[in-house]
């Protein structure tokens, strides 16, 4: 329903905020035209420019259309980037075969990743008395025999290991078990120029540290050499790489997948300690042990490490082991 207009609305001289007055009232002025006669057309009856014009019989005028601004120029177009020269074939970039050793390795690696829950946990070890100790030995046993820290952290593994069976164990996977293993060897991770292999000391809670120095060292030789036979690079059951020949404070070894849990020996270096209130320079060595979650607990694993480190730090408890 349109809304009523008060007749008076259009007789209004209606001025803007500005001071001008709507252009109807001016138009009826300029036209001569009555505008309280005029209907408007507009919102609410409003009265416009146009209606004036109508009632006075002549046209609305057309407003002069104002020319579009003429556009920007454009933009040069940004020149393109010359392209690369070809590299010669072969000279940047060349494909080696994943195959042979390092084909195993990297299948190892992942089958270990994939397959197990690993967890890490670090701890150091104040070695002074054990560096002391094996100054000792050396100098007592044959010529050409050189006893190694390695052998001793073998020591210190398999006493732990008593004291911490499942980490001397595996899972069977297909099978859905837990291995516990009632023996003892420890694989020594070996970097050769075809890369890294493990091959265990067997049965290393049978043998006294000059022993273990010696298979080792064989061990080395032949997996440089590359007359270590496949026999020789399985059966471990707990691994131990020692990085610290190549110097680095710290890392996290992979376990060599079944087993349970591998220990990495990182550089023997001079550090300051407190003793007895007292600040003294001590060989200290850095560890890390990576366990399978799966079946070992982390609480399990540290008490492990402690134990390593306990034998370690205090070599007559080791020795006592030994008998």
């Amino acid at each position: 329903m349109k809304p009523k207009i008060h007749p008076e609305y259009n007789k209004l001289n209606v001025t803007c905020a500005c001071g001008n007055s709507f252009p109807s009232a001016s138009t009826a002025k300029e036209l001569k035209v009555d505008i309280s006669a005029v209907r408007g057309t507009g919102p609410y009856g409003r009265i416009t420019d146009e209606d004036v014009r109508a009632a006075a019989g002549k046209p609305a005028e057309k407003k002069p259309e104002k020319a579009p601004a003429p556009a920007p120029p454009a933009a040069p177009a940004p020149a393109a980037a010359p392209a690369p020269a070809p590299a010669a074939p072969g000279a940047l970039e060349e494909r080696v075969p994943l195959r042979g050793i390092r084909r195993s390795i990297s299948e190892n690696l992942m089958r270990s990743l994939q397959r197990t829950a690993q967890v890490s946990a670090f701890d150091d070890a104040d070695l002074t008395e054990l560096v002391a100790l094996r100054e000792q030995v050396n100098k007592t046993v044959p010529a050409g025999t050189k006893v190694s820290y390695l052998a001793f952290v073998v020591k210190a593994v398999v006493a732990a290991l008593r004291n911490h069976p499942i980490l001397n164990a595996s899972v069977d996977d297909e099978k859905q078990e837990i291995v516990l293993k009632k023996y003892y060897n420890i694989g020594i991770a070996i970097d050769t120029p075809r890369g890294l292999m493990v091959a265990p000391v067997r049965d290393a809670d049978r043998k006294n540290i000059v022993q273990i120095s010696k298979e080792i060292k064989a061990l080395v030789d032949l997996a440089n050499s590359g007359q270590i036979g496949v026999e020789q690079l399985r059966g471990g059951t707990f691994t131990i790489t020692n990085i610290g020949y190549f110097g680095g404070l710290w890392s996290t070894p992979i376990i060599n997948y079944p087993e349970a849990a591998i220990l990495q020996m990182q550089q023997l270096r001079d550090m300051p300690r407190v003793i007895n209130g007292e600040i003294r320079v001590r060989k200290v060595m850095n560890l890390c042990l990576t366990i399978d979650h799966r079946i070992v607990d982390g609480a399990e694993g540290q008490r492990f490490l402690n134990d390593v480190k306990r034998y370690l730090e205090d070599p007559r408890q080791l020795l006592v082991e030994m008998v």
